[in-house]
């Protein structure tokens, strides 16, 4: 209470200063949130996709005049590879009315036949309503990003290219392409691929498809696996492995840049805590010297700063993370609202890591004021 009485006592003084280290810790907590966020992102998607690869049907090929034949050798091709334990065919398409505004991954329109569902069951599971029933048609599953981006309810009725579906489901957030995209059954994607190509080619084959779904047997090399699928004519595969990774080392450079300007912001506040204690020093030496004629020792002294340091750090601390707070909640309902991926998460490993950083950084700011009031002479101090 003593030290609370003391900041109290200047009170514009300590209003600065626990302002300036407010001010660096909201930076580093929103900084660290979004960090957080970003990571667990990456982990998630990584982790659901440590045993798949996402072979693409080149588009040349799709609009070959022997289309079908070239993708039904690459199909056979596929599924003989060692090391593949299903291929399943898929359909990709853009969606026509994406709202620019989002931030987060484009919204697609996925046709997927039941077998890619099982295959993908972890990303595909149901939040609301259900999944399509076998030989169902025109209706559709939506991801929240997209329910929220095109204010899409379950029981609405959406267009894709022209045509009706029926939102009968809306999936879990995973945090992963998915989130954005509309599930259809896979005839129906069929017909919205066919839509799309434009009147002066050539149609497509009967039974097109843009895209494989491949899961790899347990403890087959992924890396190597989607470098053969590359090989085989007409398709085209990245290795889920080598992609993560460029991620996470550019994830790696942001993650230096935002922190190390976070840390700047937070050491402005340490310098202004060393001026306001040595201001205090200079102001209580006639104190510090009757503490120490009544028997007061150097470690005495030397707490008593120390602890007003601290407890300008905890202050500090607590008012930064409660605005950090503040600003993450309104930045993720804004996201959420228009659909955009939540790029924000304070865990309280962050909360407690801030906190306890404002206060280590400024016991450490205190401590050269505070040897200085600990080191003075009774009779120089007396003096003044």
């Amino acid at each position: 209470m003593t030290t609370l009485r003391e900041l109290a006592s200047r009170p514009l003084r300590t209003f600065l200063t626990v302002a300036g280290i407010a001010i660096g810790i909201l930076a580093l907590t929103v900084v660290g949130s979004l960090a957080e966020r970003l990571q667990t992102i990456v982990a998630r998607s990584t982790s659901l996709n440590t045993d798949v690869v996402f072979a693409t049907i080149q588009r040349s090929v799709l609009v070959a005049p022997d289309a079908k034949a070239t993708v039904a050798r690459a199909y056979a091709r596929l599924r003989a590879l060692d090391g593949v334990r299903a291929a399943v065919p898929e359909i990709i398409v853009p969606y026509e009315s994406d709202n620019a505004a989002r931030f987060g991954p484009p919204s697609l329109v996925l046709g997927f036949p039941a077998q890619a569902r099982t295959l993908e069951s972890s990303l595909l599971s149901v939040a609301r309503g259900r999944q399509p029933e076998s030989g169902e048609r025109r209706v559709a599953v939506i991801g929240p990003d997209f329910g929220a981006a095109q204010r899409v309810e379950l029981g609405d009725v959406i267009a894709l290219q022209g045509n009706s579906f029926v939102v009968v489901g809306v999936l879990d957030k995973t945090f992963t392409i998915f989130d954005a995209a509309v599930i259809v059954p896979f005839a129906d994607g069929q017909d919205l691929l066919r839509q799309l190509l434009p009147p002066t080619l050539d149609r497509l084959p009967d039974d097109p498809v843009s895209a494989f779904l491949v899961a790899a047997k347990p403890g087959t090399d992924v890396s190597l696996l989607a470098r053969r699928i590359a090989l085989i004519d007409g398709l085209g595969a990245r290795d889920p492995r080598e992609v993560a990774a460029a991620v996470r080392s550019t994830l790696g450079i942001f993650d230096a840049i935002v922190f190390g300007a976070a840390l700047i912001a937070l050491l402005v506040g340490a310098f202004s805590v060393v001026n306001t204690m040595t201001i205090a020093v200079s102001e209580r030496t006639r104190e510090i010297g009757i503490r120490k004629a009544i028997g007061a020792t150097d470690t005495d002294i030397l707490l008593t700063f120390v602890g007003e340091a601290a407890a300008i750090g905890a202050l500090g601390g607590a008012a930064g993370i409660a605005l950090g707070l503040a600003v993450v909640a309104v930045l993720d309902a804004r996201s959420a609202a228009g659909g955009s991926v939540q790029l924000f998460a304070i865990s309280p490993d962050v909360a407690l890591g801030a906190f306890a950083f404002a206060v280590v950084l400024s016991c450490l700011a205190g401590l050269v004021p505070a040897f200085t009031a600990a080191r003075l002479p009774p009779t120089v101090a007396l003096r003044y």
